[in-house]
């Protein structure tokens, strides 16, 4: 099992390592993207935003 506290499912298609998060943008009104450290870009969904917020505590 992967550790809750150094990975986060960002959206149903993606979990990622916390450390690899470089940067959070808001990409529309209400949706977000995560950018990682290779520059890769991924759609974050609703609850996955939640799970952002709660592992990084903003």
């Amino acid at each position: 099992a992967l550790d809750p506290k150094n990975f986060v499912r960002i959206h149903r298609s993606h979990i990622v390592k916390v450390e690899e998060i470089n940067e959070i943008q808001q990409y529309e009104k209400e949706s977000y993207i995560v950018i990682l450290k290779d520059k890769t870009k991924l759609k974050v969904s609703k609850s996955g935003y939640k799970n952002l917020r709660n592992v990084l505590e903003f």
